[in-house]
């Protein structure tokens, strides 16, 4: 019981200054990572650096506000102070684009790296490490729940009508493609009448966020039309 309350209390009880706030700054930077390691390898916006460096920054603000040189006596303000700020950094990652809003999920992240950087600073290390493990299966494997409890996927193949312009649209149309979040298989490319080409994308129209792309595809400048791909022929 000991050994537990020392490790998940708090380190200025056990460790001496200064060594006690390098010790959180540095766990500060693990947190950080644990979380945008997750956020990079899904080539979100605020990814590792960003999520470390809003982790650490967070931790900083926290030590220098339990520091002597303030009397111990700031802790409540500038934690307010950081809340506030990490706010506009979640607003700004939040967009309405293509009748859609996107990058929710990336501001409420930063919002919560940013609390477990103040929670971290307060010398409590070990919690730290243990809340950014539970975000990171927050954000990793209840995605997995999320499509279970809304069913299976449900295959579709939709045909992609497009104007070459010179080979300016199939990076824009591969650019939509990425932005898709579900399964998704991309066939070859075909000739079309007019001077049009075509591509046949199987993917989910269950899920909505996996057809989310879509919207994406119909606004994307030389994009001619989106259409359902005719039943196979016995």
């Amino acid at each position: 019981m000991d050994f537990f309350q020392v490790a998940l209390g708090d380190l200025h009880r056990v460790v001496q200054v200064p060594y006690c706030e390098a010790i959180s700054i540095l766990m500060a930077f693990v947190c950080g990572a644990i979380v945008g390691f997750e956020r990079e390898k899904g080539h979100k916006p605020a990814g590792l650096r960003t999520q470390i460096l809003i982790c650490v920054g967070s931790a900083i603000f926290t030590v220098v506000s339990m520091s002597p040189a303030l009397g111990g006596k700031e802790p409540a303000r500038i934690a307010a102070q950081i809340v506030t700020g990490v706010g506009f950094l979640g607003a700004g990652s939040i967009l309405r684009d293509h009748k859609q809003i996107t990058g929710l999920t990336t501001a409420a992240t930063i919002w919560t790296v940013s609390a477990i950087g103040i929670v971290v600073g307060a010398g409590y290390s070990t919690v730290g490490v243990l809340l950014s493990l539970g975000v990171l299966i927050v954000l990793g494997s209840l995605r997995k729940v999320e499509n279970l409890l809304g069913g299976r996927c449900t295959s579709v193949i939709t045909v992609v009508v497009y104007h070459p312009e010179n080979g300016k649209t199939r990076p824009l149309i591969f650019s939509a493609l990425d932005e898709a979040r579900g399964p998704l298989h991309i066939g070859a490319e075909t000739e079309r009448p007019g001077a049009l080409r075509e591509i046949r994308v199987k993917h989910c129209d269950h899920h909505r966020d996996h057809r989310a792309f879509l919207a994406i595809l119909a606004s994307t400048p030389g994009v001619e039309a989106l259409e359902d791909a005719p039943p196979p022929t016995s």
